[in-house]
């Protein structure tokens, strides 16, 4: 796996120290850059001929030479064999000049010309690096102050290059006077080979030099990153359940839902947190999300199989969700990020309905402050519930036991007392509200509780009838 980060040079200005000088000899042995050179560091591929029996390789500066052929440089580094290799140096100067040094050797210990490729580092005004890599995902974050105010961007494979420079891939997006902004790809094939292109333009007109950031993707479930297994569990109109299970890299786990696109202006907007995922999943796995967004879910896992009961609120068959999983490394750091298509399900015209009889209410303790109700149904038919106090004058008088106007009703407000989900008993303390009028001595009141089934609050989940309690009166 190969990625690196991107060297900045602007079309305004050349420099003639850039390039490189590979005198050709047998044996040798060949300098590749992988990618464009980073702030601090740089990825290079040697490549030996057949002759090479080993070979010998350091980086150092054009005064180096001389040093290096003698074996003196500092760092030089020997490859046994006549195996294609990648190596990166890290903790270089950023804007400065290098050169890498290679020399070869055949059997008998005759060394062939020395190989060498200069480079200079970028500069920090303008970065291109990659932000993560997984199997079927991959971010890449773009800094740049405010000189370099607009750039262009686009994933493609090494033959889009052209296309990419002269504005033909379908791919490329842009973006102005965003100053970090990391780009996320969620659905890429594993195991397969892409480039990413950046190029920058500062107030004056002046490009940068392109960067390139060559990868590939891992294997799927590649366990050489912190990686998982997800798995899907029941779901129903309003709770998904998930099982997420880790390998052995990574050590915690953040599943993240929302229906489809909820939060995405917040996630991916420019003036929030701009695509960077990593950053912003691990701010986010702490708080209460779901009550800061509407029809957001969030829970995490350390050390353990995460096993999530997400839940959404808009109470709807065949609604799209969006699932995030991210995956954290043996630091403890967020590692990457992917992203799966989930929905509620479609409409199940089998699903047996909720009926009145098979619940049971109780009233007790009924004072002038407040009254005990104890809910309890026994049928699997039944998946949640509303529940409300229903007024004696309303039922008997107003609607003269009318159950069609009754249920409906209670459609219609959908309810003001209590909600009940998949729980097959439950008690609550009532406290009455003195500014309610209805709640005046003696007066008579029922609890009502309409069900629905695993289709939820619609036409073929509502039971038929609302069960009502016996009727309870307050205190005289």
């Amino acid at each position: 796996m190969v990625a690196s980060l991107g060297l900045l040079l602007t079309a305004c200005g050349g420099d003639d120290k850039a390039g490189g000088v590979t005198v050709i000899g047998e044996p040798t042995v060949s300098i590749e850059f992988v990618g464009t050179p980073g702030v601090s560091d740089v990825t290079v591929k040697f490549v030996p001929t057949e002759e090479t029996a080993k070979f010998n390789y350091a980086i150092g500066s054009e005064q180096d030479r001389e040093n290096f052929e003698n074996g003196d440089i500092v760092g030089m580094l020997t490859e046994t064999s006549n195996q294609e290799i990648t190596h990166t140096w890290k903790d270089l100067e950023a804007g400065e000049y290098y050169v890498v040094y290679a020399m070869a050797y055949d059997e008998d210990g005759a060394a062939g010309p020395v190989s060498a490729h200069g480079f200079k580092t970028a500069s920090s005004d303008f970065v291109v690096e990659t932000y993560y890599i997984g199997d079927n995902s991959a971010a890449f974050r773009i800094t740049n102050t405010n000189d370099y105010y607009t750039y262009k961007y686009a994933l493609g494979t090494a033959a889009d290059k052209e296309a990419f420079l002269n504005d033909e891939l379908a791919s490329i997006k842009t973006q102005s006077e965003v100053f970090d902004w990391a780009e996320n790809y969620f659905d890429l094939e594993p195991a397969t080979e892409y480039v990413f292109y950046c190029v920058g333009q500062d107030r004056s007109g002046c490009d940068t030099q392109l960067f390139e950031i060559p990868f590939t993707t891992y294997a799927e479930g590649s366990d050489e990153i912190p990686n998982f297994v997800y798995t899907e569990g029941a779901k129903d109109f309003y709770m998904q359940n998930y099982t997420v299970t880790p390998n052995a890299l990574c050590k915690q786990l953040v599943l993240y839902q929302q229906t489809e696109g909820a939060a995405d202006g917040t996630m991916f907007g420019v003036n929030n947190w701009k695509g960077l995922t990593l950053d912003m999943f691990d701010a986010w796995k702490d708080i209460n999300i779901g009550a800061v967004m509407t029809g957001t879910y969030i829970t995490s896992a350390t050390n353990e199989v995460l096993e999530a009961a997400a839940t959404t609120t808009d109470l709807e068959l065949e609604n799209p969700l969006d699932v995030y999983v991210i995956a954290y490394d043996e630091m403890y750091k967020p590692f990457l990020v992917k992203k799966y298509a989930n929905s509620t399900p479609a409409f199940n015209a089998n699903a047996a309905l909720p009926d009145a009889s098979d619940f049971t209410i109780t009233v007790t303790d009924v004072t002038m402050e407040g009254f005990n109700i104890a809910i309890n149904y026994t049928s699997d038919n039944t998946r949640a519930y509303f529940y409300d106090i229903i007024s004696g004058d309303y039922w008997d008088n107003q609607i003269e036991h009318d159950m069609a106007a009754l249920k409906n009703e209670m459609i219609t407000t959908y309810l003001s007392l209590g909600w009940c989900y998949n729980r097959k008993s439950i008690e609550n303390n009532y406290v009455i509200d003195p500014s309610i009028p209805d709640f005046v001595a003696g007066a008579k009141f029922y609890i009502g509780v309409l069900a629905m089934n695993e289709n939820g609050p619609i036409e073929g989940g509502w039971a038929e009838e609302v069960a009502l309690s016996e009727p309870f009166y307050l205190p005289e």
